[in-house]
């Protein structure tokens, strides 16, 4: 008996000892599992996953190891889509011309965009960590910055801003950052409206430019027209007034045919014909056309082609527009003088001068002047620009006046009347027309000499 007993303690402690065994390889393997878990997880490797079905305790961990790996893993996806979100946007902001500053709770700047370094005129890093009143002085951008803390909505307005060399129409939105209920920064944004400001502006002395002038020939008509009514048939006055009339109708027309040209030209669709024409051709038939204006002012019309600068590749109706205007002004300024059209071939050069450019101011704001080139003369192999000028040894602009002749309506000498007075749109058709066939306007002058305008032109094969 007691052998039996004996055999069974035996066994029950084998079975006991088995059951120890197991149990300890089972937690160990699942300890080991989640050890491994854990060390990817700090890894930020977050897929990896433990037995769940363990028995005990070590099941248990793992369970809670694995609900853990799931909710990291959720969360780093959700970051990383975070991030890229931000980085899309920080390379839309730094490609953007609208220029964005972000501060922080504490007024310090966080965020600039390379716009923003442009018109401050300092380097990204050197804004960041600034407080933003020792960057941004313009008051009223400032106090738009301060109510957007008091406002619980965006708050914008149209700002003037100077920046280096330039005035910048903006116009800023201002908008506070929170999370939850927390104050985290405020975000400044200012788009640049400059352009948009100067074409409203064209728009309007448009108007009023072209509304005066209309005025002034039709006051004089109708004028004209009640003394013919109200007259007793004197047949002098009423030729006097025929006169009149059919002097400002002429204007009329000839306002209206170079408002005509003047729209073709700044039109950017037209399409621009690009032919090898011959010069003596166009300028005979120009020569012609004024050569009884020319005659009555005792003025001489000179042509000066060299052979190597007859020929001229660009748009016939355009060059011809160009000489036309630049042949009539000569004459309106010139007295017992001369008009000279001249072309030649030049090499570019670094010396500045004069340069009234398409893209330069079409209402007249040229800034501080347009700058151009000098040139030197150049043989036919090392040139690569083609000059043509008209110059006449008339009365010369004033220095002030040279920056503003190419304005739409503007004119030197206002008190010229009659034939001598023109539309004021002359130049700027030719500062049109040589632009839309890439070339530039430079002018030299002096008063009591005379007056030079060239048109410089890339030389096409």
């Amino acid at each position: 008996m007691i052998e039996v007993t004996l055999i069974i303690v035996c066994v029950a402690l084998l079975l006991l000892l088995a059951w120890a065994f197991f149990a300890y390889r089972t937690q160990s393997a699942a300890m080991t599992g989640v050890l491994h878990l854990v060390s990817n997880m700090a890894q930020g490797q977050y897929a990896r996953r433990t037995d769940p079905l363990l028995p005990g305790l070590g099941g248990e961990l793992a369970r809670a190891s694995n609900m853990l790996a799931e909710e990291m893993e959720k969360r780093s996806s959700g970051a990383q889509q975070d991030k890229d979100h931000l980085l899309s946007l920080l390379a839309v902001m730094d490609q953007s011309n609208e220029i964005a500053i972000a501060t922080d709770n504490m007024d310090m700047i966080r965020l600039a965009n390379p716009a923003a370094s442009r018109v401050l005129d300092r380097p990204v890093g050197s804004l960041l960590g600034k407080h933003i009143e020792t960057v941004i002085h313009h008051p009223d951008l400032m106090a738009l910055y301060r109510n957007a803390f008091s406002s619980n909505k965006p708050v914008s307005a149209q700002i003037a801003m100077q920046a280096p060399g330039r005035t910048i129409h903006c116009s800023a939105t201002a908008a506070t950052i929170y999370n939850g209920a927390h104050y985290k920064g405020t975000l400044l944004l200012m788009r640049d409206v400059t352009e948009v400001a100067r074409t409203l502006q064209m728009k309007a002395d448009f108007v009023a430019n072209a509304s005066h002038e209309l005025r002034t020939p039709l006051a004089s008509i109708r004028a004209a027209v009640e003394t013919i009514k109200e007259g007793d048939g004197d047949e002098e006055t009423t030729r006097r007034c025929v006169d009149i009339i059919n002097n400002h109708a002429l204007r009329l027309q000839l306002m209206v045919q170079d408002l005509l040209d003047l729209s073709r030209t700044e039109d950017g669709r037209a399409v621009v014909q690009m032919d090898r024409l011959d010069l003596h051709q166009i300028c005979d038939m120009i020569t012609g056309m004024y050569a009884g204006n020319a005659k009555e002012k005792q003025v001489q019309l000179h042509v000066d082609f060299p052979p190597e600068a007859q020929t001229f590749r660009g748009d016939e109706r355009l060059v011809t527009l160009t000489l036309k205007n630049l042949v009539d002004n000569a004459i309106k300024a010139t007295f017992q003088g001369s008009v000279t059209i001249r072309s030649r071939l030049q090499a570019a050069s670094s010396v500045v001068r004069h340069d009234f450019t398409a893209h330069h101011a079409v209402n007249g704001s040229h800034g501080n002047g347009s700058q151009g080139r000098d040139v030197d003369l150049a043989t036919e192999a090392e040139a690569n620009e083609f000059v043509l000028e008209v110059q006449d040894s008339g009365c010369g602009i004033p220095k002030e006046d040279q920056e503003r002749v190419f304005e739409r309506f503007y004119t030197v000498n206002r008190s010229r009347g009659g034939a001598d007075r023109g539309t004021g749109l002359g130049l700027a058709i030719v500062k049109h027309a040589v632009g839309a066939m890439g070339g530039r306007v430079e002018l030299t002058s002096e008063v009591g000499k005379g007056t030079t305008i060239r048109c410089v032109f890339p030389i096409r094969s």
